[in-house]
């Protein structure tokens, strides 16, 4: 399967597309009154997904519309009006391969309109073509028209759209390298009045290292754009609907790797963290300043999205995947629970942006966007194998909480400290990583170089490990004891020793 390399677009499009309009946000219902119970009705939509980007889950008023569009360039939509179930639209081939969509919004006309870049039919060898804007418009939300759209210079991705009083606003990234596929990314935002012409805007700072735009909210009559540029995050803010734009210089903001979510409802805006899930950063002023507050975010996870819907805010949360550096207390009581297959994410609420539970979606899969129609409904999107499901949570009723599941069992075990020489006659825990094979290890400050002649295992030659040794993703889960002449005996369980070792130097690299 040939799938393009699209780099910082896959990452901007791992996080909420849906946006969160600005106003006065709606008190949650009480979870105690009776009258707020609800239930969530489930509608499939059928379609063909892209491999690498999520579809698009948009609102307008009490409306509701998916766009999914494959890899190939099939467009399959599916609109609700107010509030009643989904109808499929015609499916349009728009003859653009590998393509990202922005968003989608109503323009002042009625009519809706979507846009985004991928590779154009007669794109060959015109790197050019590979990465064109393109515009989707339709009348009724149910036939679609590929429409041109101008102004942009050069290839370039496409990550958020919003409607605003005049026009549309989008933010993005060039591609300048001689390869687009290469990357050489720059921040861009661009506005248009009538989705057609677009006009590119300045983000301030951009071009200060390779820089992206990946989020775009409004918040108490103000625009909000997030992302990075260099190794430092990046929020631009603009007073005007989109036509100038300046760069946020609190420290909480630039001190942090990248904002990879950015949700807003009224005053309260949330962004979170690429490098750290565990955290948000939250504004009670529209994002005029930033505090720091816990979030749900699972271990181990990065480039959290975050959501405004029905008068609340939600993300992904939970325990995550057990990371055998980070956790290896984890790994050693159980390799069942070690790595990175079935984590537990779950949908988290909350009425504030600072306390948050877990939700019950009915739904042990997470969804991929979110997103609040004016009538206080909350709508889930979730993947499906032929198409898509959407989840509703009706208006005025109290999301269903969950409750938190246990943590990983875990063992105690003796850890040489980074920089420290190993004791003679201490069992250190020692997760071996083979797939380059058992001849060399490295452990403490040292290389260490084997002596002995029992089985091994080299996972990078597809060998089969021992079914009684604890191996799990090319790693063998054992401990190191030094004795008093220097050997390293490699054991595992309650003390067999299946390798030696002693120091030294000319350790081979692994690829």
């Amino acid at each position: 399967m040939h799938l393009r390399p699209r780099a910082l677009a896959v990452l901007a499009t791992c996080a909420a597309l849906a946006v969160a309009g600005c106003g006065t946000r709606t008190d949650a219902p009480d979870p105690s009154d009776p009258e707020a119970a609800g239930e969530w009705q489930v509608e499939h939509l059928a379609g063909e997904p892209a491999v690498d980007f999520s579809p698009v889950l948009a609102t307008d008023g009490d409306d509701a519309l998916v766009l999914m569009l494959s890899d190939e360039g099939v467009l399959q939509t599916h609109l609700s009006l107010d509030g009643g179930p989904f109808v499929a639209g015609e499916p349009l081939a728009t003859g653009i391969r590998y393509a990202a969509l922005a968003g989608a919004v109503r323009l002042p006309d009625g009519d809706w309109f979507a846009l985004g870049s991928g590779e154009l039919e007669e794109a060959g060898d015109d790197e050019e073509l590979r990465f064109a804007p393109f515009g989707l418009r339709s009348s009724d939300g149910l036939a679609w028209d590929v429409v041109e759209v101008s102004g942009f210079s050069g290839p370039v991705d496409l990550n958020a759209l919003v409607a605003v009083e005049n026009g549309v606003v989008a933010v993005g990234s060039h591609r300048t390298a001689r390869d687009p596929s290469m990357g050489g990314f720059r921040a861009a935002a661009w506005f248009s009045a009538d989705g057609l012409h677009f006009e590119e805007l300045a983000l301030p700072g951009a071009d200060g290292g390779e820089s992206y735009a990946g989020h775009l909210v409004a918040a108490d009559g103000r625009l909000l754009a997030a992302g990075r540029v260099a190794r430092e995050a990046a929020l631009w803010h603009s007073e005007d609907a989109g036509r100038t734009w300046q760069r946020s210089d609190d420290p909480l903001v630039r001190d942090a790797y990248a904002l990879s979510g950015l949700a807003a409802d009224g005053e309260i805006v949330l962004a979170s963290l690429a490098e750290d899930a565990a955290h948000l950063l939250r504004s009670t002023d529209g994002g005029r300043t930033w505090s720091r507050v816990d979030a749900p975010g699972p271990q181990g996870e990065g480039w959290t999205p975050v959501w405004a819907a029905g008068g609340r805010f939600l993300t992904l949360g939970g325990l995550g995947a057990v990371d055998p550096w980070e956790s290896p207390e984890a790994c050693y009581a159980d390799l069942d629970q070690c790595g990175y297959a079935d984590p537990d994410i779950a949908l988290y609420a909350s009425e504030d942006g600072a306390q948050w539970r877990r939700v019950d979606t009915g739904d042990s899969r997470e969804p991929d966007r979110v997103a609040g129609p004016a009538d206080g409904r909350t709508l889930l999107l979730t993947g499906e194998r032929r198409g898509f499901a959407v989840r509703t949570w009706p208006a005025g009723a109290y999301l269903p909480t969950d409750s938190e599941p246990a943590g990983p069992r875990t063992v105690e075990l003796v850890t040489l400290e980074e920089g420290a020489s190993p004791e003679v006659g201490v069992r250190y825990h020692a997760p071996m990583y083979v797939h380059c094979g058992m001849d060399w290890f490295w452990f403490g400050d040292d290389t260490w170089r084997r002596t002995d002649d029992g089985p091994g295992l080299e996972t990078g030659a597809g060998d089969e490990p021992d079914q009684e040794w604890p191996v799990k993703d090319q790693m063998i889960f054992g401990f190191a004891t030094v004795d008093a002449g220097g050997v390293l005996e490699y054991s595992i369980g309650d003390g067999q020793v299946i390798a030696s070792y002693e120091r030294a130097a000319g350790a081979p690299g692994c690829d």
